[in-house]
């Protein structure tokens, strides 16, 4: 039997109040306390990147294959190139891809009894998905496809109609400039629905259209596109998928360029938020072992005269080291746990009831967002265990400037 293990057991066995046991129940609160946020804030900034994200990539994809353009933050040139079937069958095929939506993209004037908005028309063809997700939600009718004509639905985002006081079905003059053109087109069109994805980036320019609409009004052929929206299983691979694309099925001047390219100062916020996540992770890690060693300085301290007599007894200073680091990492792991089953609590109690709500115009959402993540949280366990663990050998070293005799008569 290792007898460090068993003493420090039957030390944890004892019932007697002592000072030290009270200093060490504080230890354990703390170290819990330090794990429940640390595993609260983990989640969050992992569910709040998540569904940022999500809003992206339900509205323009992972990467998207366009005339190539000097400026990529300028989303999609002017430029149009046919349709070719054989291209998106060749690039659906591409492992991780998961669609591929043709699309036409051009800017427009909404002018309403109420006002004028300026936004980006995006022309889509029948099969376009319009339904709700956590990433974006639909209401009123989809875009009505004929054979013969275009359609005159429009879908404007929810944004953009409280700002012109429209809704489902009232009329709206749709004006477009055309720069070889002198005088503006102008459409008259019908709002059949809205969608909102709670990102102002998205909502507040953005309408969805027939893409023959804007076909005409561009005076393109009957296959001419802008883009073409491609969207991943993971987007972890845009990078890997949008190089195999061009390498393999495009020819200059077609590119491609991953949704990271186009907004890049959004990606760089969301990067930032490891940041934060990374600093939170520390002050709370240094917390909970800062406690934990303060607390077992404490308790050797209080059992000096069992340090000496042990010590008496031929015990090694090792093994008296093992004996309250022992009892430390049980304290430890008790307020590790601890902390953790409330911090997956409180998490899921988010999960479910939305208890935190939140400023949508600030976060891009009404609620807290939470992911767990198991890896993260067994991660921040053990990282916490680790790092308690490693502080705690500083106090432990005590022993061997405890003497025997000194120790005998301390009380």
């Amino acid at each position: 039997m290792n007898l460090s293990y068993y003493i420090a057991k039957q030390i944890s066995g004892n019932k007697q109040s002592t000072f030290s046991k009270f200093i060490l129940r504080l230890a354990t609160i703390a170290t819990a306390l330090s794990v429940t946020v640390m595993i609260i804030a983990i989640s969050v900034v992992h569910g709040f990147k998540t569904k940022i994200r999500e809003k992206m990539f339900v509205f323009w994809g992972h990467a998207q294959v366009s005339m190539f353009s000097a400026n990529p933050s300028s989303l999609i040139g002017d430029a149009p190139f046919p349709k070719d079937e054989h291209m998106i069958r060749n690039i659906r095929s591409v492992k991780g891809v998961q669609y591929v939506y043709p699309f036409i993209l051009k800017p427009a004037i909404v002018k309403a009894e109420k006002g004028l908005e300026g936004i980006k028309l995006k022309g889509v063809e029948p099969g376009y998905p319009m339904s709700s997700s956590d990433a974006i939600q639909f209401s009123g009718k989809p875009i009505h496809y004929t054979d013969s004509v275009y359609s005159s639905d429009l879908i404007l985002s929810r944004a953009t109609m409280n700002r012109l006081d429209l809704a489902v079905g009232d009329a709206v003059f749709i004006v477009f400039f055309n720069p070889e053109q002198g005088n503006p087109t102008v459409r008259k069109l019908k709002v059949a629905g809205s969608f909102h994805t709670g990102m102002e980036e998205v909502d507040k320019g953005f309408g969805l259209c027939d893409i023959r609409l804007l076909r005409a009004v561009n005076h393109w052929g009957d296959r001419d596109i802008s883009a073409l929206q491609v969207g991943l299983k993971d987007y972890r691979q845009s990078e890997q998928v949008s190089a195999q694309i061009y390498e393999d099925y495009l020819q200059p001047p077609m590119s491609v360029s991953t949704i990271k390219e186009i907004y890049p100062y959004i990606f760089s916020w969301l990067d930032f938020q490891n940041t934060n996540a990374a600093l939170i992770l520390v002050i709370m890690g240094v917390v909970a072992a800062i406690n934990m060693a303060t607390a077992l300085l404490i308790y050797i301290l209080e059992r000096t005269q069992m340090v000496g007599t042990l010590k008496a007894l031929g015990m090694q200073n090792r093994q008296i080291r093992q004996v309250f680091l022992y009892h430390a990492a049980r304290v430890t792991l008790k307020g590790i746990l601890w902390g953790t089953f409330s911090g997956v609590a409180l998490c899921w109690l988010q999960l479910q009831f939305s208890l935190i709500k939140l400023d949508e115009s600030v976060y891009y959402m009404k609620t807290a967002p939470v992911a767990l993540n198991w890896l993260y949280i067994f991660l921040v366990a053990l990282g916490t265990l680790a790092f308690c663990s490693l502080i705690m050998l500083l106090p432990a070293l005590m022993v061997r400037r405890i003497k025997i005799v000194k120790a005998l008569k301390f009380k």
